[in-house]
């Protein structure tokens, strides 16, 4: 039983060497899970951004096309109406004539 109680004292520092290693391991595992997690939060803050000013250029281009086919579409309205009061006069005009 001796042997034992010796034994056990002689392992008693080399057992608290390997815990203090053990600690010393598990936290810069901890610091390196820290530092990959702030990483992936950067890239994500990143994409995010970079996905909002593609949404923000896609909207604007829309805006921009929308207006543009708007004007168009005023534009051949007018000119379209303008034809059709040209051939209303035309067309009084001969039944003038016609009388």
């Amino acid at each position: 039983m001796k042997y034992v109680i010796v034994g056990l004292l002689l392992a008693l520092p080399a057992l608290a060497e390997w815990s203090w290693e053990s600690r010393g391991e598990w936290r810069r595992a901890i610091a390196e899970a820290h530092r990959q997690r702030a990483e992936v939060l950067r890239e994500a803050v990143h994409a995010r951004a970079e996905a909002y000013r593609e949404a923000a250029r896609a909207r604007a281009d829309a805006q921009r096309e929308a207006a543009e086919a708007r004007r168009q579409w005023q534009e051949e309205s007018r000119q379209m109406r303008e034809e059709w009061r040209q051939r209303m006069r035309e067309w009084r005009e001969s039944l003038r004539d016609w009388r």
